[in-house]
């Protein structure tokens, strides 16, 4: 075997960039996907149901149909006839004994609760008679026993308005429709004999009520005249009236007196708080009121005092305190303040006494004023209990006028139009035919066919809720938040090594185009600082993880970016038999349970170009679990970090075992794995879950093997429609590449061999 490649040392590179906690990282996916919530039941989701259930939506639809059908076999033929009638109310003006009070001329009935009423008189028993003798009337040759024809018109009419009109629809519904036809025409006759009946009888009973209502109503009106002549003697409003304009004046008056009489004591008030204050401090006499003779006397007073004090200061200033004329101006110094000072007591005794006079006189006039107040509010309540009653009176007066004017007004229109109905019935159209009306067989049909569509779809979406398979792009991002980066196409070949090297090997194929899709969308701005490590993991085998990593690492180191491909799965791993690990070369489990082995030593180059493995061995006495927890698992992901632009790490299925929870806190970001049809929804959760419990955010999903002609209808329908036109748009693959620089894994062969789909 070959010699490995010998692995280049590049300078190391510095730490990358560690996104800002605030800064949100972009995997996460959107909330909303054309205005809706991802896990919304969208039109492309409900045709994918019904084209992958349509057996059930059958079925479920040919069931409820041959139900309809056996119901319509099996079920009674109804008739109906039709009938209409004009019914016409007018506003009762004759009241029967029933109803206590006389209608008041304003009161107005609603034309429609009259008609409404009327109609409920109809579908009551007391029609039963009428409908009876009708229905001889109108078919004197039927034979039928008045028992049997009683018991088949037992069944009740629908009389029903029509909107808008007068018009009322009679309808009889029977077995037999010659009997619809005769019962129908014998309801509409009875509803006219009876409100002829009730008209008569209102009529004849309302005349002599209404006689008896008059009497009692002429004592009530002349018992109200005497009681209302009696209160307008009694409580002499003229009188209380004059009383209260009289209290008004004084009320006036007094208001008048109290207003100068407060207003002097605020005069004095004032210039006796001036007074004190210049006693306190002579000097604010400026502040004293010029408009009172007693201020102007203090101030002239305090004035001379400041000139002979302002004089005497002058003197010192040339003489001292013995000299004559110094000597002389303290006298006079002296004189002038005891005549301030006794101008200020005079004045301010004035104005104490002259307050206090005040004072007095307030409380006087005030004492007066309640006694007025008090009277004319006394006078107020003696006059409204007055007017009160009297108006009480005079309504009761002119309900009592009213009520015998209108008992009147009765009773000479009972007597004038006595034959005058309040309702009346006129027959319009009578029943000529019947219809069947039940049941009826298009509506019925229809109404299965929907019943058994929507219950089909209905079924058949809830078994794809309780399908587990993960089959759609919402499964992932509706169900769990996250973006799914990459769409892998399916491959028709069962090589497992095949479509691992399927980006070197066919670089212009599918697969390797949607590689580098997802190799172009991690080397973005948005990704860019958290994409250099990466970590791919599934939930359990058979995912794709291998393959990905592999197409992965080829697709980053085609670009020219130094890259390595870590194989962490030590218990089966596989990426060793895809890029062939030299000969007695050393693994990464080696690596791990050795001190003295260092992370060069156990690299190897791939054969492609840019590109480097550390690969691994399985051993029975090594314990992964340990070794993948212990420091030179971060000693060897630190090294690959400063020495390559990409490092591409293989991990094992998280759903089995815990290796990739171990790994995910020492790199940028995790690919987890989908594929459908093999995926589970609750086991990729479950996945996600897990490396969100401990810290991980940069998390993205990659749909692995997706086959766009079975799952055109599981959200892949763009990319199904991209599909059909790539054979007709790329190139043809370029010839295979040369065995790389001596490596012993470079692959050959032509490109993949079956044709994607």
């Amino acid at each position: 075997m070959n010699a490995p490649r010998p692995v280049s040392r590049p300078p190391a590179a510095p730490e990358p960039a560690v996104l800002a906690p605030s800064a949100p990282p972009p995997y996460y996916a959107e909330s909303q996907v054309d205005g809706g919530p991802l896990h919304a039941l969208d039109p492309l989701r409900l045709l994918r149901i019904a084209r992958k259930k349509w057996l059930t939506i059958l079925l479920t639809a040919a069931f409820i149909l041959g139900a309809a059908a056996f119901y319509l076999r099996q079920a009674p033929k109804i008739y109906q006839a039709w009938a209409t009638i004009e019914l016409s109310v007018r506003r009762p003006r004759i009241l029967n004994k029933q109803d206590a009070m006389i209608e008041d001329p304003t009161m107005a009935v609603q034309v429609e609760e009259t008609l409404n009423t009327q109609i409920e008189k109809f579908k009551s028993s007391s029609m039963r008679p009428h409908v009876l003798a009708s229905y001889r009337k109108l078919y004197p040759d039927d034979r039928m026993s008045e028992d049997e024809l009683a018991q088949r018109l037992s069944g009740r009419a629908n009389f029903s308005l029509m909107r808008h009109t007068r018009l009322v629809r009679v309808a009889y519904a029977s077995r037999d429709p010659d009997f619809a036809i005769r019962a129908c025409n014998a309801f509409a006759a009875g509803a006219e004999a009876s409100t002829r009946a009730e008209n008569r009888e209102v009529s004849d009973s309302a005349v002599a009520w209404l006689e008896a209502q008059a009497e009692s109503q002429k004592r009530e009106l002349d018992s109200a005249d005497q009681a209302l002549l009696d209160a307008r003697q009694q409580y002499q409003l003229d009188v209380l009236e004059g009383q209260r304009r009289t209290v008004q004046g004084s009320l006036l008056s007094f208001n008048e007196a109290l207003t100068q009489v407060e207003n002097k004591a605020t005069l004095e008030r004032k210039l006796l708080d001036a007074l004190s204050a210049v006693e306190l401090e002579p000097e604010k006499a400026g502040e004293l009121p010029v408009d009172i003779p007693r201020a102007a006397d203090v101030a002239g007073a305090l004035e001379r005092w400041r000139v002979a004090v302002s004089e005497r200061d002058r003197l010192m200033s040339r003489y001292t305190a013995k000299h004559p004329a110094v000597q002389a101006q303290d006298q006079a110094v002296e004189l002038y303040r005891e005549q301030a000072m006794s101008a200020l007591q005079r004045a301010k005794s004035t104005a104490a006494a002259n307050l206090a006079l005040y004072d007095e006189q307030a409380d006087s006039l005030r004492q007066k004023k309640e006694d007025q107040l008090k009277l004319a509010s006394d006078l107020d309540r003696d006059i409204l209990d007055a007017t009160m009653k009297i108006a009480a009176l005079e309504r009761a007066r002119s309900a009592a006028d009213a009520s015998f004017m209108g008992v009147l007004y009765r009773i000479q229109e009972a007597r004038l139009s006595a034959d005058e109905n309040t309702a009346t019935v006129k027959l319009v159209e009578r029943a000529q035919r019947a219809i069947q009306i039940h049941p009826r067989p298009l509506r019925v049909l229809f109404m299965a066919l929907l019943l058994g569509a929507g219950l089909g779809l209905g079924l058949a979406f809830l078994s794809d809720l309780l399908e587990d398979h993960v089959v759609d792009v919402q499964d992932i991002e509706g169900g769990t938040g996250i973006k799914i980066l990459a769409i892998i196409p399916h491959v028709r070949t069962r090589d497992r090594k095949e479509i691992a090297l399927a980006s070197w090997t066919h670089s212009h194929g599918e697969m390797a185009e949607a590689f580098a899709g997802l190799r172009s969308v991690l080397d973005s701005a948005a990704y860019r600082d958290q994409a250099r490590v990466i970590l791919a993991a599934s939930s359990l085998p058979e995912e794709g993880k291998t393959s990905t990593c592999c197409n992965l690492a080829t697709a980053c180191a085609r670009t020219g970016q130094r890259t390595l491909l870590i194989d962490f799965d030590l218990r089966r791993p596989r990426i060793g038999g895809i890029f062939p690990m030299p000969r007695g070369h050393q693994g990464l489990l080696e690596y791990l349970a050795s001190r003295n082995t260092r992370p060069r030593d156990i690299t190897y180059a791939s054969g492609c170009p840019n590109l480097d493995v550390i690969a691994s061995r399985v051993s029975g006495e090594a314990r992964p679990s340990e070794l993948v927890g212990g420091a030179k698992v971060a000693d060897l992901l630190a090294w690959a970090r400063n020495s390559y632009d990409r490092v591409v790490i293989d991990a094992p299925p998280l759903g089995i075992v815990s290796d990739a929870l171990s790994l995910a806190g020492q790199v940028d970001c995790v690919l987890v794995m989908a594929r459908p049809g093999i995926s589970r929804k609750r086991a990729v959760r479950h996945t996600i879950r897990r490396f969100r419990d401990v810290g991980i955010s940069a998390i993205a999903v990659v749909m692995n093997d997706v086959d766009h002609s079975k799952f055109a209808y599981h959200g892949f329908g763009p990319y199904y429609h991209y599909q059909k036109h790539y054979h007709s748009y790329a190139e043809p693959p370029p010839p295979p590449p040369p065995a790389g620089d001596g490596g012993a894994g470079a692959p050959s062969g032509p490109g993949l061999k079956g044709e994607q789909t």
